[in-house]
């Protein structure tokens, strides 16, 4: 038995696979409902769970018993598998953990396997052909769930990684002109690289002349915080503002004067509140100074 790629729509069976299948499902299928009845009872600590073990009103158990006759009577897994996939992405996005379907798994297995002993238990070949169907079957499903669950839990994690990243570097306008970016936690190169692309295009946006970069929050800063830090600055000055550094701590500064980094390009002041006074005050003498020349062009 193999599955084509991710997306487990194409299961390729042997003849003997199907006829273990088929003979599974021939026991099954009569009782079908019964045993997801029995079933959804035994995992009612996981109502969430009932879609996968045929529980629910007596069309949507038709309906699921119909697509899997289809498939290993028809051959046909497209509809089921489908179906499968669709859940096991639902099941990432409510957040559930994927221990419990394969407990599910083995609960499934642990009723049909004494159903299969009942019927077949005059002919061991069938029963052992049977049990064997019963194995193929479960693998089937859990492939199809288990591909299409963590492709969404991936998904989701990238997501909330966006989101994270975008909330760590924050850009705040104080008033017209005037940005602060109160940055906390350490800072690596891909939220250096966020950081300054988010910063440049506020600056673009809002036409700011004024930065107060505050690293208050950040808890270590070495040569290569400095770094990002300066090429952060110098890319802001080439879009015509002018960024201040506030909140070094008193350790890190002198981290910053053992490491005898040329800081001479960082303009810093004290606290974050030093910080817009010190940014208001520079917004204040550019607009002075844009008032000025528009009067001598006037």
């Amino acid at each position: 038995m193999s599955v084509n790629g991710r997306g487990a729509m194409a299961p390729t069976l042997t003849n003997a696979e199907l006829d273990s299948l088929r003979e599974f499902w021939d026991v099954y299928e009569p009782q079908f409902a019964r045993v997801g009845s029995e079933l959804a009872e035994d995992v009612a600590a996981h109502p969430e769970l009932s879609h996968f073990v045929g529980a629910g009103d007596n069309g949507e158990v038709a309906e699921n018993r119909d697509r899997i006759a289809q498939a290993i009577r028809g051959r046909d897994w497209g509809p089921y598998l489908t179906d499968m996939t669709a859940t096991g992405a639902r099941y990432a996005e409510a957040g559930l953990s994927f221990s419990s379907w394969f407990a599910t798994g083995r609960a499934l297995r642990s009723k049909l396997v004494p159903l299969l002993v009942e019927a077949l238990h005059s002919d061991p070949e069938r029963l052992a052909q049977a049990v064997r169907g019963v194995s193929i079957f479960i693998d089937l499903v859990l492939v199809a769930v288990g591909d299409s669950y963590i492709e969404a839990k991936e998904r989701i994690i990238t997501e909330q990684q966006d989101v994270l990243r975008g909330l760590s570097t924050p850009v705040l306008e104080l008033r017209s002109g005037l940005l602060l970016v109160p940055l906390i936690g350490f800072i690596d190169s891909e939220r250096a690289l966020l950081l300054t692309g988010n910063l440049l295009e506020a600056i673009a946006a809002r036409r700011a002349k004024a930065i107060v970069l505050d690293i208050t929050g950040v808890p270590a800063v070495d040569s290569a915080v400095a770094n990002h830090l300066m090429q952060t600055v110098q890319a802001t000055q080439l879009m015509g503002a002018h960024t201040l550094i506030s909140g070094l701590s008193p350790e890190n500064a002198q981290t910053l004067v053992r490491l005898g980094l040329d800081l001479a390009r960082l303009n810093t002041v004290g606290t974050l509140a030093d910080g817009v006074v010190a940014a208001t005050g520079i917004l204040r003498a550019a607009e002075a100074r844009a008032a000025e020349y528009e009067t001598a062009l006037g």
